[in-house]
């Protein structure tokens, strides 16, 4: 064994909020750091499409000219990507959570429904936005376990 943590036990609201940062922190991170690094604004990061990333990273050259800052970007990025992967600690409270989030909303949604189905929209803004916050560090993420199962790979063979 090579080291471990000490864990402090915590009420379940605490263990949750703590289970949940990287899962929620980390992509946020990923936004903000590619925002405030690269071309790209805040807006095209939130929204991404591989046309924008691509003029916006590729086409500007902006890998080539500032080869410091995109070091800096790569690194923090990836850094961020792999970190948004929960412990086993933090993932023992996660199906509770989600259980009782989920139950949170179909109450919600069997009760609060009107003619008009204004909660429901909300919640399918709501997810929609999600989606798209999440869009670009999931592929960072994607990216970085590729890169680091054929690194894995050539280190091995």
């Amino acid at each position: 064994m090579l080291g471990y943590v000490r864990h402090e036990r915590r009420g379940f609201p605490i263990e949750a909020i703590i289970g949940l940062a990287p899962i929620l922190l980390n992509p946020l991170g990923i936004l903000l750091v590619t925002a405030l690094l690269t071309p790209l604004t805040f807006e095209e990061v939130s929204n991404p499409s591989f046309g924008v990333v691509k003029e916006g990273i590729v086409a500007s050259d902006f890998l080539g000219n500032t080869p410091l800052l995109a070091a800096a970007w790569t690194y923090l990025s990836l850094s961020f990507a792999l970190g948004s992967v929960p412990s086993r600690k933090d993932l023992s409270s996660l199906p509770v959570l989600l259980l009782i989030f989920g139950s949170g909303i179909l109450v919600v949604g069997f009760a609060w429904v009107g003619p008009d189905g204004a909660l429901m929209a909300t919640l399918n803004d709501l997810f929609t936005l999600v989606a798209r916050l999440y869009a670009l560090p999931a592929a960072v993420a994607a990216v970085a376990a590729v890169l680091v199962g054929l690194w894995e790979r050539t280190i091995r063979y």
